[in-house]
């Protein structure tokens, strides 16, 4: 913690009257006597606070207790920054939920244009971005279990969520595409939504499955490293990956899409395509004998 005049040497009283404030200020544990530069412009404070410096608790009080506290408490004609490892931490977390209020929504949209371009299809990409959304919460909530509930954690890492979108969601979205592509493919052979969904499940989810095991294999091996951090991140990222191999792609989004039939592939009906164009065909071919 710095305090600087900028019109001249800190007096006696600011040096006194600014320490009692910090040491009133709530997760403060102890103050030190203030270190002066050689000008006596500039004090350092260094502050024991009450809780663990990495940990939630500390983290919450620097932002809203300390870091306000400090900057009110600055006598006049003076400032106060502060720093240290739970300030950097505090600093990072708020940068963290900006990228998270801004990246979250682009990437939801850029994915419902691939699909959509992918598909042909207004439907069929809500439900799919739905069943990544649904994948992502579910692992959220399970990391939220294992790491609070059952290990007695006062929380995550803030950090975790935007570890468990990149590999999650984009995972997630990978597998959608490759069964719901598959599935449109048995689709436009002629089969019924409920056949083709079958057949997309029997010849696609293998391979989903192999990928997702095996990824979720690596990423669990993080757990054995002894790290809270890497412990946490190995378990939601292969938790996530199991989900999104094994519920969300091989279960949900086929029994979805069987489930509405036809209108999944609205405006575009390109599960008739085909049939229709070897149709054509089949009469050109009849007609000509």
């Amino acid at each position: 913690m710095l305090l600087h005049s900028s019109s001249g040497p800190l007096s006696a009283s600011q040096l006194a009257s600014y320490g009692t404030a910090l040491k009133t200020l709530h997760g403060v544990g102890s103050v030190a006597a203030p270190a002066l530069s050689a000008d006596r412009a500039t004090a350092d404070y260094r502050l024991t606070l009450s809780y663990d410096p990495p940990s939630t608790q500390a983290v919450d009080v620097m932002k809203n207790s300390i870091r306000p506290g400090a900057h009110a408490a600055a006598p006049p004609g003076t400032y106060a920054l502060v720093g240290g490892t739970t300030a950097v931490y505090a600093d990072i977390q708020r940068a963290v939920n900006h990228d998270y209020a801004v990246v979250f929504p682009v990437a939801a949209v850029i994915i419902l244009l691939i699909l959509g371009l992918l598909l042909r299809s207004v439907v069929a990409p809500w439900y799919l971005l739905a069943s990544v959304g649904l994948g992502f919460g579910a692992t959220l909530g399970a990391s939220v279990f294992v790491f609070q509930v059952l290990r007695g954690g006062t929380g995550l890492v803030f950090i975790l969520p935007i570890y468990m979108y990149l590999f999650v969601v984009a995972l997630g979205t990978d597998y959608n595409i490759l069964m719901i592509a598959r599935l449109r493919e048995e689709a436009r052979e002629g089969r019924n939504a409920r056949q083709a969904a079958a057949m997309a499940v029997r010849h696609t989810g293998p391979t989903i499955g192999a990928a997702g095991l095996i990824l979720a294999g690596t990423f669990a091996s993080l757990m054995l490293a002894g790290n809270t951090i890497l412990s946490q991140v190995g378990f939601a990222v292969s938790c996530g990956i199991v989900l999104a191999a094994f519920v969300m792609a091989m279960f949900f989004s086929p029994s979805i899409t069987a489930l509405i039939g036809h209108r999944a592939w609205w405006p575009g009906h390109g599960d008739r395509a085909a049939t229709t164009v070897r149709a054509a065909e089949r009469e050109e071919a009849s007609a000509m004998r």
